[in-house]
């Protein structure tokens, strides 16, 4: 059942621009048979085709790349990866449509999920590219001030994070929850202030990792997923 939003209230989330340019070009590579290392179309192709900016067109293959579909070469276009999450995609949804999901459970299996990668990362002592994090995360500040998309550029830090783990099975599970969260599409109706803290967690979650402190990490990113629960509490009450 659709709601209005109302203050920070929870609402269905229309799909962006940027989603609905993922969705078109996955189909085009299943309908035209690409295979692994084939090169793909141009940026330039992609507008004229989607019908929609280069800003889009660039997000939506900087999220294709990150989830393991498409691998964009510096100078060199755009080649197909490993399709790995097609099947899983159908199944999920055939679920999803099926029996639904509790958005609570779901949002509780994510957070469990982003605290494992922390605690897998520091205490594993793995290299991470903290210089990465912070350049992702502030290409999501200059969205926020420029008022433009921000949730692909969160969404690319949290993938981010957890491809940082090098633990390539726990990140194909962290992509299988993203997927099925991307099928009930909920928007939090973020407004500036909720975003410019969203941005600051993200700059103390890297802090921790820098100086390996798994508490610290771990507290900072529950911290980050407080306004969400608190807004799924709030939307049961108004169910």
């Amino acid at each position: 059942m659709n709601k209005k939003s109302r203050g920070g209230m929870m609402a269905i989330q229309k799909p962006s621009l940027v989603e609905l340019a993922i969705e078109r070009i996955k189909k085009y590579i299943i309908d035209n048979q690409f295979k692994p290392n084939e090169k793909f179309l141009s940026e330039k192709e992609l507008v004229e085709q989607l019908q929609v900016s280069r800003t889009v067109v660039r997000e939506a293959l900087i999220s294709l790349q990150t989830i393991g579909i498409l691998q964009i070469k510096s100078g060199g276009g755009v080649y197909i990866a490993e399709p790995k999450l097609d099947t899983i995609t159908t199944i999920l949804k055939h679920h999803y449509d099926t029996y639904g999901v509790k958005i609570k459970e779901l949002l509780e299996t994510r957070e469990i999920i982003e605290l494992g990668a922390l605690r897998l990362m520091i205490e594993n002592h793995v290299e991470v590219d903290v210089n990465q994090l912070i350049q992702i995360n502030q290409s999501y500040y200059q969205a926020i001030i420029e008022k433009t998309e921000t949730k692909t550029f969160d969404r690319l830090f949290h993938q981010t994070l957890i491809k940082a783990t090098g633990n390539k099975t726990y990140y194909m599970f962290s992509e299988i929850i993203n997927e099925y969260f991307s099928l009930v599409r909920i928007d939090t109706n973020e407004n500036d202030d909720e975003l410019i803290q969203a941005y600051n967690d993200h700059l103390a979650i890297i802090d921790a990792i820098k100086i390996r402190n798994l508490t610290d990490a771990h507290n900072r990113m529950k911290k980050h997923f407080e306004p969400v629960f608190k807004l799924i509490h709030q939307l049961k009450e108004t169910t």
